[in-house]
């Protein structure tokens, strides 16, 4: 009876070390999508500040010949 419940014991302990890995690699896959996310949003960022430049640009050499006429 003994050596069935150390067998027990010991097969737990394997479950929850596998358990325990898993959980550290799901971690760590988290915090690597997080770092790709911010890239992303700052890869984003800066393609909008361009496009915003872009059209005042667009817009400020738009109206002086506008005025003119």
């Amino acid at each position: 009876m003994a050596k069935k419940l150390r067998k027990n014991e010991k097969k737990k302990q394997k479950i929850t070390k596998s358990i325990n890995k898993l959980k550290n690699k799901i971690s760590l896959k988290e915090k690597k999508l997080a770092k790709v996310n911010i890239k992303i949003a700052s890869i984003e960022k800066k393609a909008a500040e361009k496009k915003a430049k872009k059209l005042a640009k667009k817009k400020a050499s738009e109206s002086p010949a506008s005025v003119n006429n």
